[in-house]
């Protein structure tokens, strides 16, 4: 198999009729969990074709192998990618540039290489729901939580239990959906937006905004994936490496977004996470100056403009 880069870009995509759903995977030296989450691929019961778009990043370890195993032992639908040089290193954004651009199918599906899914029926119940209620976008479902670090299966300590219906105003106070547990509409508005936006190292949060713009989200009761936490760049990371990232992401969602209300809601969750890092601040410098100088202040205040409550506020500490 000869590995290469794929070069399309999301205007480009084409709806094949035969498939419907397009499993999105992103493997990175996940030797250890890929064959369970293959497994959970290949396990689907359907009424319809899928296709697996896997994408290897340069892995280190024996992925690639794993990966031209699954290849050869199902050829009709796994499609993967081999690149020789790290691409997320160098700032793409994986998905946007090269699986989102090849999906074929009506539907879009992801589940990382260290993550995966448990019910045979978790794509046909998912397609089943979006063919009957076209108001919708997305839906997700429940998924347990693998903590890598105990070795032990819980139930999801990560996000919020949310209602079976929600909408864009909701999803914009905070992330609550698993990246295993979404199914989605393809389209092209959501792709060139999320292209458009680049890597933001949050996840998949900012994809999940641009789909509820065009339609609402579902929350169907069963649990049928597993998330790995502490395995990933994003649960491995520290607090306020990861807030900052955050108000960066946001920064830039919030551009993309039409929706004024949507928008401010947004800013307010911006802001949020200014206060958990002047909290860090708090309790590890008692020199509140130096948080002024500091460059994590000015880059806040830079991408959440103008955000003088912050200023004020150390200043009345002095």
């Amino acid at each position: 198999m000869t590995d290469f880069k794929l070069n399309i870009t999301p205007s480009t995509t084409v709806t094949d009729p035969q498939i419907m759903v397009s499993v999105c995977c992103l493997v990175y030296n996940h030797e250890p969990f890929l064959r369970e989450c293959f497994e959970g691929f290949v396990m689907q019961r359907t009424t319809f074709p899928i296709e697996i778009l896997v994408h290897d990043d340069a892995s280190t370890d024996h992925s690639a192998d794993i990966i031209r195993e699954y290849t050869a032992k199902y050829p009709d639908i796994f499609k993967p990618i081999f690149q020789t040089e790290n691409q997320y290193s160098k700032g793409l954004s994986i998905s946007a540039t090269y699986n989102f651009p090849r999906a074929q199918g009506k539907y879009i599906a992801m589940c990382e290489g260290d993550d995966y899914w448990t019910d045979p029926l978790k794509l046909q119940k998912q397609v089943e729901f979006l063919e009957e209620n076209t108001d919708f976008s997305l839906c997700f479902h429940k998924v347990k939580v693998w903590k890598q670090n105990e070795g032990v299966l819980v139930d999801d300590f990560i996000t919020k239990d949310m209602p079976t219906e929600t909408d864009i105003y909701e999803l914009a106070k905070g992330n609550y959906i698993h990246t295993p547990s979404v199914l989605f509409r393809s389209d092209i508005r959501v792709v060139d937006s999320f292209q458009k936006l680049g890597q933001l190292g949050v996840g998949d949060y900012p994809l999940w905004m641009l789909c509820a713009q065009h339609g609402r989200i579902k929350k169907m009761p069963d649990c049928m994936a597993v998330y790995r936490y502490g395995s990933g760049i994003w649960s491995n990371g520290d607090g306020y490496k990861n807030s900052i990232t955050w108000i960066k992401m946001l920064a830039k969602l919030t551009v993309v977004i039409d929706d004024e209300k949507t928008r401010l809601i947004l800013e307010e969750q911006s802001q949020k996470y200014s206060q958990q890092i002047l909290k860090m601040y708090k309790q590890t410098n008692n020199n509140y100056l130096s948080v002024l100088n500091s460059h994590a202040f000015r880059l806040g205040g830079f991408l959440l403009k103008p955000l003088h409550w912050i200023k004020t506020f150390l200043k009345n500490k002095e």
